[in-house]
C-alpha cells in the first residue's frame, strides 16, 4: 500500500505557480491612462474640507486621489493624520490633502 502524503504536501501541488513574477502588476500599470489633475470648485473644496475634518484614526476610509498620473481609489483603515504635513495615511499609503478629490469616511474599527 503506498504511503499517504501529509495534507499540506498534497495541497501544495495545487497551489498556483507564478512563472512571471510581477508580470500582471506591470500589465495593470500599462493599462492605466494618464489624465490631468482636475481642479475642485469652491463648493467641492468646502465639502472635502468638511469631510476631512471628520477623519479619525482607526476609521475606514475610501479616498480618491491623484497619484501624479491618474486618479486612484485607496480603501482601508486610516492609520495616521498629519495636520502639520497636510497628509492622511490609509493603511500604508500617505496621501497629501491637495491630491484628494473625494473621501468617504466609514465607521470606526470596533475594539
Amino acid at each position: 500500500m503506498p504511503e499517504r502524503r501529509p495534507r499540506a504536501d498534497r495541497a501544495q501541488q495545487f497551489m498556483p505557480f507564478a512563472a512571471l513574477k510581477g508580470y500582471y502588476d506591470l500589465i495593470r500599470e500599462r493599462e492605466r491612462t494618464e489624465e490631468p489633475r482636475r481642479e475642485l470648485t469652491d463648493e467641492q473644496a468646502l465639502e472635502l474640507s468638511r469631510k476631512l475634518s471628520h477623519v479619525e484614526r482607526r476609521k475606514m476610509a475610501s479616498v480618491v486621489h491623484y497619484d501624479g498620473e491618474a486618479y486612484v481609489t485607496t480603501r482601508g483603515l486610516v492609520t495616521d493624520i498629519d495636520l502639520a504635513g497636510r497628509t492622511v495615511t490609509v493603511v500604508r499609503t500617505r496621501i497629501a490633502f491637495d491630491d484628494i478629490a473625494e473621501i468617504e469616511v466609514g465607521s470606526p474599527l470596533s475594539s
